[in-house]
């Protein structure tokens, strides 16, 4: 009878449970020549010179404590005599250099904050970064949020603000080439579940940060590991700043949205949108992309639904914090946990939606086919490109609404930004989150209830001395505090880094 493998189940440093697979599969050759090195010795050290012939006579490896501890003393008894026992620290680049390295493949998903430092000094020894550069890197692509944006706004500070692929594979080949001061990342894009890529940069001497521009337990509901907690973070919605400092969040900043001055250049505005002058006009999606497939598996109460959707008739806002609380959610992190209260608060923003839509008159929506079955019968224009329409847009109408989702409790979206800065006027719902805004701008246009709407409307659709003496008033608040190059001076001052000088 074959040998039944050895695989005990530990509790890795996320408190979850993580059975140990053995067996020579269950290591990564990380290559290298020489005598063996262990990073981890799996389940079964007594099998290792079996598995690996050159193992036999004698070979060198670290462990991660706990996992000693946790086996117990016949683990430790049936580590061969002839291995040598290293710590961290005598992991030199020359030792990497010389060695045939074999990584136990379970070591980032049982203790990444001790072998994700570990793997990445193995890596930069035979990467050789150069030195530093005045170059701010951003993973994405040509659709990356913000990226146009950031890339203006870093190169204005006299940084060079350069995209690099949002796969975390393609740094080892970057790092090769360049080693730019910091890595700036939108959502965690460019970042691994496991911490492999912030380990990499970190121990290469990049300071990593990541600006959540969504909800922040939403995006690290993807993450397994804790390296997230020692990020530069920024999150657009202060609300989360507590909660994360709670969870371990070393550096969280309150970083909101912003205006890009040249959102607002001259255009004219596109045909097919047809006249908008008159028309109070909405801008957004139906449902954010791949809505089904990201809250697949939660589920909200129908009774506390009810309980969210009478609060909103009252002016009330049963957001993402009045759903954790309601549903009694003790861990927004780890695990998945997070997205049940997101789509609780996702309902009550859409239900608040269809309430404020629903009483706003003369009503114009640029969005999607999806409008068609929620508000049957409404003014519905095709989308128009962010870069090339929407500004006309905005300036065309007579007002703009903005209906804030309650995923992001105090959260402020881009029209709280654009419609101004395009020369627009914007009436919105009396978000929290306004209160960066001096009161005297934002108490004119915001309403509580949705049945304040269309007096609100009324008291701003022709134009008017008050109308005009507001847009003005918030297009110099815009310009003086609250630009896409306020924020990254604040990046950059959190990150500790200078402006460089000319």
């Amino acid at each position: 009878m074959p040998r039944r493998p050895r695989r005990p189940c530990l509790t890795a440093e996320t408190g979850r449970s993580l059975t140990l697979d053995s067996g020579p599969d269950a290591f990564d050759v990380l290559g290298g020549e020489g005598p063996p090195l262990f990073l981890g010795l799996g389940p079964e050290p007594a099998a290792l010179s079996l598995w690996f012939p050159a193992a036999a006579t004698g070979a060198e490896f670290v462990e991660w404590p706990e996992t000693e501890a946790s086996l117990g003393p016949d683990f430790t008894s049936a580590i061969p005599r002839n291995f040598q026992r290293l710590t961290p620290g005598e992991l030199t680049p020359e030792r990497f250099r010389t060695r045939r390295v074999l990584a136990f493949r379970q070591n980032m998903r049982l203790a990444p904050s001790f072998w994700g430092p570990i793997l990445a000094r193995r890596g930069l020894a035979f990467l050789a970064p150069p030195p530093a550069r005045p170059v701010v890197w951003l993973p994405g692509d040509e659709h990356g949020l913000l990226l146009r944006e950031l890339e203006a706004a870093f190169a204005a500070q006299g940084l060079t603000a350069r995209r690099v692929p949002g796969d975390p594979a393609a740094l080892p080949g970057l790092l090769r080439e360049e080693r730019p001061l910091l890595f700036f990342s939108v959502n965690f894009r460019g970042l691994d579940a496991h911490g492999e890529a912030f380990h990499l940069l970190d121990q290469a001497g990049v300071r990593v940060a990541a600006w959540c521009v969504d909800n922040p337990f939403h995006v690290v509901s993807a993450i397994k590991a804790r390296f997230w907690t020692r990020l530069r973070l920024f999150v657009t919605d202060r609300w989360f700043m507590e909660p994360l400092r709670r969870l371990g969040a070393e550096r969280v900043e309150h970083l909101p949205l912003a205006l890009d001055p040249a959102f607002a250049a001259p255009g004219p505005l596109p045909k097919r949108l047809g006249p908008l002058a008159g028309r109070l006009l909405f801008v957004g999606r139906s449902a954010f992309p791949d809505r089904a497939g990201f809250f697949a598996g939660a589920r909200v109460p129908g009774d506390i639904l009810a309980e969210a959707r009478d609060l909103l008739a009252s002016g009330k806002r049963p957001d993402f914090g009045w759903w954790a609380g309601r549903l009694g959610i003790a861990a927004l992190w780890p695990g998945n946990e997070a997205r049940r209260a997101g789509l609780g608060a996702d309902e009550s923003g859409r239900i608040w939606r269809s309430l404020c839509l629903g009483r706003a008159p003369e009503l114009t929506i640029i969005g999607d086919d999806g409008w068609r079955g929620l508000l049957p019968g409404a003014d519905l224009r095709p989308p128009v490109d962010y870069y090339g329409g929407l500004a006309a847009a905005y300036r065309e109408a007579a007002c703009c609404l903005n209906v804030t989702n309650m995923v992001l409790p105090s959260g402020l979206t881009q029209r709280h930004f654009d419609v101004w800065g395009a020369g627009g006027f914007l009436l919105s719902d009396a978000n929290p989150g306004l209160d960066i805004f001096p009161a005297d701008l934002t108490r004119p246009v915001t309403f509580q209830r949705a049945e304040g709407i269309p007096e609100l409307f009324k008291r701003f659709a022709d134009d008017s001395p008050e109308k005009r003496d507001l847009a003005r008033a918030w297009r110099t608040e815009l310009l003086t505090r609250h630009t896409y190059g306020h924020r990254v001076a604040q990046v950059l001052a959190a990150a500790d880094l200078e402006r460089p000088r000319p």
